[in-house]
């Protein structure tokens, strides 16, 4: 199947996108998806019809990515939850928006770059990984939550914009950096769950059920001793994981004061090495082993991040300014929706991004030597050095 017919269906949705921005989609998918080299301003314009200008003018515009992934999405079927989490982009020069130390987990330390906050979703049947909405970090801001304005309040930020538009993903995942107390708040009142992984020794309380006691003075009990990681004789035993079953996994309802809420608790203990990982979920009656599944399913976006910077070019952006580089980030983030949805209904490419892509550079090779032909479908031998297909893959020095 073909970009066109993929955008076709989406774009009809998109009610406030006229004529020229649909070509321009059009040919901005063509364009990242079939290029060879660097996605820069320069690269795609060699790889397409547009200049180098048109896609200068058309990054600077808004474009609502975030109703053009929904529409995109819509075409798929199953069960969703959504996934938040951040990636490091490395960007050099000294006049570009956004430039900071942000940690990178490759190199285990911050480094100077871009980072990029990312809202997707992940298909519990099918396992992919769909980008839904990307902010770029803004610079300048510390790392401390207990400051006035911290990266925490701009993770808040974009989730509150987000989620009101976001009503059918009612299971939200995130690592241990987003079991915050804030986080759990926003979640819990756009009515959402969030399962997240808390520290290995968290402070967690067991609930008093016993009510009050014959003779006893003051207030109810509310605790019944303090949750201890090394003896589960007080944990309700869930089985083994659904995907390794090597992993035990135990479950309780505590009390946590730190967050200020109940919550499903889960320990997976690892019985080849006896270590643990504890996971909450929001959801007091969410069982055990989906919030194992739902979290194990959260790596699926760290391989969304993986295919946007192989083959759409994530971390290539040529532009400096905030506007161009948002819309950087969005579209290459949108190109592997885009080509999951060409795999997913073309079972000859065997799901494979490196055989999509290069399906997509000799179509748009073949096109363009055919666009050189004459009616006849016959070319002049001395007119081969005028012909821009010898030079059309060349790479900038």
């Amino acid at each position: 199947m073909s970009i066109e017919a993929i955008l076709k269906p989406i774009l009809a949705k998109l009610f406030n996108v006229n004529k020229h921005q649909r070509t321009f989609l059009t040919e901005l998918f063509s364009a990242l998806l079939g290029r060879q080299g660097r996605a820069t301003f320069d690269n795609l314009a060699r790889y397409s019809r547009l200049t180098e200008l048109t896609f200068r003018r058309h990054f600077a515009t808004y474009f609502d990515w975030l109703a053009f992934n929904k529409a995109a999405i819509d075409l798929t079927q199953g069960p969703f939850i959504g996934v938040v989490d951040c990636s490091f982009v490395p960007k050099s020069g000294t006049k570009t928006f956004g430039l900071d130390k942000f940690w990178s987990s490759c190199a285990g330390k911050a480094q100077r770059g871009l980072e990029v906050s990312l809202l997707a979703c992940v298909n519990t049947l099918t396992k992919e990984c769909f980008a839904l909405e990307a902010s770029q970090t803004p610079p300048n801001i510390t790392q401390q939550d207990d400051k006035p304005y911290s990266q925490l309040s701009w993770y808040l930020e974009q989730l509150a914009d987000c989620l009101p538009h976001l009503s059918t993903l009612l299971y939200w995942v995130a690592d241990g950096y987003y079991a915050k107390k804030e986080i759990f708040t926003l979640f819990i009142r756009h009515r959402r769950h969030l399962i997240t992984r808390l520290r290995h020794d968290a402070a967690l309380y067991h609930l008093w059920t016993k009510g009050r006691q014959p003779g006893q003075r003051g207030p109810t009990r509310r605790y019944d001793g303090k949750a201890v990681f090394n003896d589960l004789s007080r944990w309700q035993q869930e089985g083994t994981h659904p995907i390794h079953e090597h992993i035990e996994l135990y479950s309780t309802l505590l009390y946590s004061k730190h967050f200020e809420r109940k919550l499903r608790v889960v320990l997976l203990l690892d019985t080849r090495h006896q270590k643990y990982v504890l996971l909450a979920s929001t959801d007091e009656h969410q069982s055990a082993r989906q919030i194992a599944h739902y979290y194990h399913l959260r790596f699926q976006i760290e391989l969304l991040f993986r295919d946007a910077k192989q083959f759409t070019g994530l971390s290539q952006c040529q532009a400096r300014s905030d506007e161009k580089l948002d819309y950087h980030l969005n579209a290459t983030l949108s190109t592997v929706n885009v080509a999951r949805l060409m795999l997913s209904a073309d079972a000859s490419l065997f799901n494979s991004m490196n055989a999509l892509v290069r399906r997509e550079t000799n179509r748009r090779v073949w096109k363009l030597i055919y666009s050189q032909l004459s009616s006849d479908g016959s070319v002049d031998i001395n007119r081969l050095d005028s012909l821009n297909c010898q030079f059309w893959q060349r790479r900038a020095a």
